[in-house]
């Protein structure tokens, strides 16, 4: 009897148009392809070397880049930086004005550090290093050298700003992925303008991969 009640209460909140608000849903912004890249890049990084994700939006790929660390018995240290409340006034302006968005850009402004922090530890994930801040203030010392970077802020000034910084603190081998590099047009392609600004001042050839994940690897010699 037990069991045919619990059937007909999942039949009943499946039926229900609210269930798409209670399912387990895990939200990315990248498609299978593009997290696999991800997590074999890490693996093919033999250096030591902190890994650092900057824009972590809910968590979802903090969440997928921990477990693939927990999976590998690495010891590396994750740290994560953000707002936690979408964009900085200065860079929407600079979009604005000198990019030509017309774009409010006020997304992300619903999440927060403690939300962040409490979903990662709810997955089992308990030793994360979290910052907010704004990118472009952040002081990068504290993290010292850097093995991997998953980098994903969206706009110009905060990419063009922090690649240089990142690349210093990169070990020889060590890899930095810059989100939203795709050829299209659209608000968030900032990041991809700042992303080939970065390797025609470096002498790099650009390496897009999956359509928009742009590659910065230092070489190891």
């Amino acid at each position: 009897m037990k069991n045919k009640i619990l059937r007909l209460v999942k039949y009943l909140f499946f039926k229900s148009p609210l269930n798409k608000y209670f399912l387990p849903v895990m939200k990315f912004d990248m498609s299978i392809a593009q997290l696999n890249f991800i997590l074999n890049t890490l693996d093919e990084i033999k250096m030591d070397g902190a890994v650092v994700e900057i824009g972590v939006g809910g968590g979802a790929t903090s969440i997928v880049i921990n477990k693939f660390i927990e999976k590998m018995s690495s010891k590396r240290r994750f740290y994560a930086i953000d707002t936690f409340f979408g964009f900085t006034k200065e860079d929407i302006l600079y979009e604005q004005n000198n990019r030509g968005k017309i774009d409010n850009y006020l997304y992300y402004r619903s999440n927060s550090k403690e939300w962040y922090s409490k979903t990662l530890i709810a997955h089992g994930i308990n030793d994360a290093t979290v910052y907010k801040s704004d990118a472009k203030e952040f002081d990068y010392s504290v993290i010292g050298e850097i093995a991997f970077c998953l980098f994903d802020v969206d706009l110009f000034m905060p990419t063009a700003a922090v690649l240089p910084i990142l690349y210093e603190l990169l070990v020889p081998g060590g890899v930095i992925i810059v989100d939203d590099c795709q050829a299209e047009s659209s608000i968030y392609d900032g990041a991809g303008e700042a992303y080939r600004l970065f390797c025609s001042k470096k002498g790099f050839k650009e390496e897009i991969v999956f359509d928009k994940l742009g590659i910065i690897r230092k070489p190891l010699f």
